[in-house]
C-alpha cells in the first residue's frame, strides 16, 4: 500500500543542511536496535509475492499473528514498526490488539513503534472533500484547523491518537522514556505550504502530550527536514533508493539511523529497478555497513511480500535472513 518516494525527493541530505545541529544527549533504547516494517492488511498472499511464506498469509487470524512474531523474535529483533494508513483503512492503528495478543503469547519483550505512511493523509484527505481516494489536490501543511486542503485531525485524530489509544505504554519503543514514531515522506508533489511541516509537527507533539502525557520522539523521513529546516525532529532517517542506494545511514542530533533492504523486486508505477537479494549477500552488506555504528536500524521489512522486500521463512530460503539478522543483532547489538 506504501507509495514510492517521487525522484524530486531522494536527493540525499546535504553536510550543509545538517551542518550546526547540536549533538543530542546519547540515546537509551527500551528494546534492542534492529527493528522491521510491519504491515497488516493482508487477507490473502498478494499475486505478485515471488517467494511463498511458510505461513499461511491471511491477517484475520491469530495463526498468522502469532508466526510473525515468533519469528521476529527468532530474528532477534527489539521492535517492529506498525505501517498505519489510519481510520477507516485496512491499516487502521485501532485494529491492532492482534498483535499485542501475539506479543504477549511470545514472550512479551517485542516493542512497537508507529510508522505514520503520510501517503494516507493525503488520500484520506481527498476521500473525505472530493469522494476520491487520490493524491491530488495537494494536502496543505499550513492548513491545520482544515478549513481548505488540510487538517490536524487526519495527522492526529485519524492516525496519531488511534495509535496511542490501542497500544498501552508497556508496549511501545522507546527512546530517552519517550514512543517512537516514523513519519513517511512519499512524494514532494503531495504537499502544499511545505515550509509549514514544523508547525504541523509541533502541533502533534502538543496533543499527544495533551492526551496522553508523553513527548514522542519522532523521527522523519529525511525529505522532510530538507523541505522544512525549521523543524525539530528528534532524528532522521533516509528511506532506501532502488536506483541510489540499498542502505542508508543518516546522523541527526547525535542519533544515527539506518535502513536496509534484503531485496525489492516492486510491481509499481512509475517502475522500479529490481534489487537481487544475491542469497543474502546484500542484506549481509547492508547490515555490516551500518549496523555496527547505528543506534536504531529499520529493515524493510518484516512481511513486506507486496514489494518482494520480505525477510520471513519462505519455502524458497528456509530462515535464511531471519539467521542473517540473528546474527547481526547478536554480534553488533
Amino acid at each position: 500500500m506504501r507509495a514510492q518516494r517521487s525522484l524530486l525527493a531522494i536527493i540525499p541530505v546535504t553536510l550543509a543542511i545538517l551542518a550546526g545541529v547540536p549533538a543530542g544527549a546519547q540515546s537509551v533504547r527500551n528494546a534492542g536496535k534492529y527493528g522491521a516494517m510491519f504491515s497488516w492488511w493482508y487477507d490473502a498472499l498478494p499475486p505478485q509475492t515471488i517467494d511463498i511464506p511458510t505461513l499461511e498469509w491471511n491477517a484475520r487470524t491469530m495463526a498468522w499473528w502469532n508466526g510473525v512474531v515468533r519469528q521476529a523474535v527468532y530474528a532477534r529483533l527489539g521492535w517492529i514498526a506498525a505501517a498505519s494508513w489510519g481510520e477507516e483503512t485496512t491499516a487502521d492503528p485501532a485494529m491492532l490488539d492482534p498483535l499485542l495478543r501475539a506479543i504477549d503469547a511470545n514472550g512479551g519483550g517485542l516493542k512497537v513503534a508507529l510508522f505514520d505512511d503520510t501517503t494516507s493523509e493525503v488520500l484520506r484527505k481527498n476521500r473525505d472533500r472530493h469522494g476520491a481516494w487520490a493524491l491530488t489536490p495537494r494536502f496543505d501543511l499550513a492548513d491545520l484547523e482544515g478549513r481548505g486542503e488540510g487538517g490536524l485531525r487526519y495527522f492526529y485524530d485519524q492516525q496519531w491518537k488511534r495509535y496511542f489509544a490501542t497500544i498501552p505504554d508497556r508496549y511501545r519503543l522507546k527512546i530517552n522514556d519517550r514512543p517512537v514514531v516514523f513519519m513517511w515522506h512519499g512524494g514532494f508533489e503531495w504537499y502544499a505550504n511545505q515550509s509549514a511541516f514544523h508547525s504541523l509537527l509541533e502541533a502533534l507533539r502538543a496533543a499527544t502530550r495533551r492526551d496522553f502525557g508523553v513527548d514522542p520522539f519522532v523521527i522523519t523521513e529525511e525529505s522532510w527536514y530538507r523541505l522544512d529546516p525549521s523543524a525539530r525532529p528528534d532524528a532522521l532517517y533516509d528511506w532506501f533508493d532502488p536506483a541510489r542506494t540499498n542502505w542508508t545511514s543518516t546522523n541527526f542530533a547525535g542519533m544515527t539511523v539506518g535502513n536496509v533492504i534484503p531485496g525489492f523486486n516492486c510491481p509499481c508505477d512509475p517502475p522500479h529497478p529490481v534489487v537481487e537479494r544475491q542469497n543474502g549477500e546484500l542484506l549481509r552488506a547492508g547490515l555490516s555497513a551500518i549496523g555496527p555504528r547505528a543506534d536504531l536500524v529499520l529493515l524493510e521489512g518484516l512481511v513486506n511480500v507486496d514489494e518482494n522486500a520480505e525477510f520471513v521463512e519462505t519455502l524458497t530460503w528456509g530462515r535464511t535472513y531471519l539467521d542473517i539478522v540473528r546474527w547481526f543483532a547478536t554480534v553488533a547489538p
